[in-house]
């Protein structure tokens, strides 16, 4: 009698040894790669820095952003996932808490690089650090 039960409990910790191999051969892969991105932005040749900076895999819809500092340099916080993205600039945002100040777009910039259905600057990221130039020409 005692054996067909030790039959039933070894087989239920087989099984559930099976599960936590399954568990751990495909929970312990490698994690997708990532890079960081920094670089400049130039209008025209000349240092760019009245917007940020949107970088948007349109295979994925994952990005990031990055305030262009003055002189034109930026660099993006988060590391992005290797692969292509679309960069386009967005309107910088105000101190959220000063007063609250009309949103504009510098007009001295094409349109173009406004959105990213129309923006013709595509950046790929590989594994580890990339330093870009974004050239923007009017």
């Amino acid at each position: 009698m005692l054996k067909k039960s030790c039959r039933g409990v070894f087989a239920g910790y087989s099984a559930v040894l099976l599960a936590l191999l399954a568990v751990t051969v495909t929970g312990c892969g490698r994690p997708d790669p990532v890079g960081t991105v920094e670089g400049t932005v130039t209008l025209n040749g000349e240092p760019y820095s009245d917007a940020s900076l949107v970088f948007l895999s349109m295979a994925t819809g994952q990005g990031g952003t990055a305030d262009i500092r003055p002189g034109g340099s930026f660099k993006v916080d988060t590391p992005l996932p290797v692969g292509t993205y679309t960069v386009y600039l967005a309107p910088k945002l105000g101190d959220p808490t000063g007063e609250a100040q009309p949103v504009t777009i510098d007009q001295s910039v094409p349109d173009k690089y406004w959105n990213e259905a129309d923006s013709d600057i595509s950046i790929s990221v590989s594994e580890g650090p990339n330093t870009v130039e974004v050239r923007l020409e009017s």
